[in-house]
């Protein structure tokens, strides 16, 4: 009889511990920080872990700032976000951050994948094409 009973024990406690094991769900909240030194965000890696099922990262680019470290990081993972992050947007590295971001720029081993360019670099690129259509237009006679 108590083998019995320590059976019926064993299939009850095991049968417990699976459906809670199942009723447990968790997924990473991945977001990439930002370098404010190269200007560009680093790959994403695992800053939490969210109770609940795995939620959409299609959403647009959020500014996350964890109350426990000094990063900035971004995200495209849909809300929600971690309790306690800042989403506000406000941190001084937000704008720059997202900037990075939008343009695509990754920091990799070799540096920025996609750095940005200033505005001596964009006008300068902008004056030889108006330089040599000048130069046409003046060959043509026109």
């Amino acid at each position: 009889m108590r083998s019995l009973v320590r059976s019926a024990i064993v299939v009850v406690s095991a049968a417990s511990l699976w459906f809670a094991c199942n009723a447990i769900q968790a997924y990473p909240f991945i977001a990439g920080q930002y370098n404010a030194t190269l200007d560009c965000v680093n790959p994403g890696e695992v800053i939490d872990v969210l109770g609940g099922t795995y939620v959409d990262a299609s959403c647009d680019a959020t500014c996350v700032v964890p109350p426990y470290d000094s990063g900035v990081y971004i995200t495209g993972a849909c809300p929600p976000f971690p309790q306690g992050d800042d989403i506000s947007g406000t941190n001084r590295l937000c704008a720059k951050a997202l900037a990075a971001i939008n343009r695509h720029d990754l920091c990799l081993e070799a540096g920025p994948s996609n750095p940005a360019m200033d505005a001596g670099t964009t006008a300068t690129v902008q004056d030889a094409g108006s330089s040599d259509a000048a130069q046409a237009s003046d060959a043509s006679g026109g």
